[in-house]
């Protein structure tokens, strides 16, 4: 009887020594068609209000006050999710999740050495992101700081395969390399979830998949549903 319950109390001790295995976390982030479609604004709110945690402003014809005005369709609650790619004041105005930096802003003359050094001084803990269209800039020693690197197309629309000089070696080797997060952009839909938490991949940026479908929030549903299925939580 004694020894009976001694090995309930010893069983009892592992459960708080040894932690239960918890689900990995990898980024789910949705970038917007270049072109806005009807009720774009709504099926973002949804996804936010689902679980988005990130999304990525990309509308490279918009106008400043376009911008803003796409912005202001949504919630100011979910403002803090939103990175944009262009008129990056706004992020600053609007309180947004951050800035995406193209080769544009990165590359540009003394008017984008000033909008960085005024990022530097004001954006604060805001995210910093750039992308990367090689395997081998991955090993590049950075002037900034960034969150996080999206990368090239990296995946086959139609197999879910690698693509277009990404391969699963090579990606491998890289990300042990160093420390950077590196998210999967471009051919991105179910079949590179597994790919991507294989290989290490800090998380994937959903676009075609989401916007090509009949029904964007389901598409976007789809992806929660495949990331628990592998055992990720949504970041």
């Amino acid at each position: 009887m004694l020894w009976k319950k001694i090995q309930t109390c010893y069983s009892i001790f592992l459960l708080f020594l040894i932690p239960n295995e918890i689900d990995s976390q990898m980024k789910l982030i949705v970038i917007t068609p270049s072109k806005t479609i009807p009720d774009e604004t709504d099926f973002v709110t949804k996804m936010f209000e689902s679980g988005l945690m990130t999304l990525h402003l990309r509308k490279p014809r918009y106008s400043t006050n376009q911008m803003a005005e796409y912005i202001q369709e949504i919630p100011a609650y979910f403002h803090n999710r939103i990175i944009i790619h262009s008129h990056h004041h706004l992020a600053i105005k609007l309180k947004l999740k951050g800035v995406h930096y193209t080769s544009t802003h990165l590359k540009g003359g003394w008017r984008y050495w000033l909008l960085r050094q005024r990022m530097r001084f004001r954006m604060g803990s805001f995210l910093k992101t750039r992308s990367y269209r090689l395997i081998s800039q991955i090993y590049d020693t950075e002037k900034f700081q960034f969150n996080y690197y999206l990368t090239g197309t990296m995946f086959n629309t139609l197999t879910g395969q690698f693509f277009n000089g990404f391969y699963k070696d090579g990606l491998k080797a890289a990300l042990n390399a160093n420390t950077k997060n590196i998210v999967g952009r471009g051919g991105c839909n179910t079949h590179s979830v597994p790919l991507a938490k294989e290989i290490g991949l800090a998380g994937l940026v959903f676009n075609g998949y989401i916007w090509t479908g009949e029904s964007p929030y389901q598409q976007f549903m789809n992806l929660v549903n495949c990331y628990e299925a592998n055992g990720l939580v949504v970041e």
